[in-house]
């Protein structure tokens, strides 16, 4: 299964959340797309196998262009990164029902936090799923899972 991260430039900001992810899920790689046409690509692609997305929408043009994906993105369980607190904005990034919503100028450590749980829950393979489920609950595998552990 895939998790991508849409930012459309690299910056400090995107440097230090990269480095964030590494620390709190090592064996995890993510997939970078750096245009609105490579995300659509990457999402269009089949079969999908995009669970996760973390898409920072730094600018309000670019939260356009990312509700402009609408259908591709209605399986993918999403965090949104928003430039500022603006209604408008906020309310726009709200029809692609993320999991969470922040803005740029927060704490990077709450998003990996975040992120860190869905990957757990959304981003495993069918094989681990039944792992789960035959080992007995599925809440304490995947959290176990979640931190590294084995069950």
């Amino acid at each position: 299964m895939a998790s991508i991260i849409y930012t459309p430039s690299e910056n400090g900001l995107e440097r230090r959340f990269l480095e964030q992810l590494e620390m709190a899920i090592p064996k995890k790689r993510f997939e970078i797309c750096r245009s609105i046409g490579e995300l659509s690509a990457r999402l269009g692609r089949q079969p999908l196998s995009v669970k996760v997305a973390v898409l920072f929408a730094v600018t309000r043009t670019e939260i356009m262009r990312i509700l402009l994906l609408g259908d591709l993105m209605a399986d993918v369980k999403s965090i949104v990164v928003l430039a500022d607190d603006d209604r408008d904005t906020v309310m726009k990034a709200h029809t692609l029902r993320p999991r969470y919503i922040t803005w740029m100028d927060s704490d990077f450590s709450k998003i990996v936090s975040v992120l860190r749980n869905m990957v757990a829950l959304y981003d495993v393979t069918q094989s681990e799923k039944e792992n789960f489920r035959n080992m007995g609950s599925t809440k304490v595998r995947i959290d176990s899972f979640a931190m590294g552990k084995e069950g």
